[in-house]
């Protein structure tokens, strides 16, 4: 198991350092802070955060389908399933996606961004994930 997580982990690794920036090198205009003045976690921002680091796996659109998808122990979440996403508080969004997978029981497989990403730049990621599902928490 040691070593398909270090497999994974690698992989992960090479995908975001040398085809993410290559698919998206057109859409450096996510980077210009003239067409973000307005500070905040800007879903701009986001969404070009959320295709650098999660849609590999996630896929472009949130439906779970990225190029990285097949090759995961557990299909990742379809981030457009507002049933589910709306079952789930922004804190846990945030959790799930600062901590990996496995800090809130879910697969390994998704590794912790806190270290490569700000705690601003996940709080975007968790507004993304709304756009994306058209959804918001829900008490039961």
């Amino acid at each position: 198991m040691g070593n398909r997580s270090t497999a994974i982990a690698i992989l992960f690794f090479l995908v975001t350092i040398f085809l993410v920036p290559a698919a998206y090198a057109g859409a450096a205009d996510w980077l210009n802070p003239a067409k973000h003045a307005s500070g905040g976690e800007d879903l701009e921002k986001a969404k070009g955060d959320y295709m650098l680091n999660c849609s590999m796996c996630h896929g472009e659109n949130g439906d779970g389908k990225g190029d990285l998808a097949d090759s995961l122990s557990v299909p990742p979440r379809n981030h457009t399933d507002a049933t589910y996403m709306s079952s789930k508080t922004d804190e846990d969004l945030f959790n799930a996606i600062s901590g990996g997978g496995a800090s809130v029981g879910k697969a390994e497989d998704m590794p912790p961004h806190s270290t490569i990403l700000s705690k601003k730049q996940i709080h975007g990621l968790v507004k993304y994930l709304r756009h994306l599902c058209n959804c918001q928490y829900k008490k039961k």
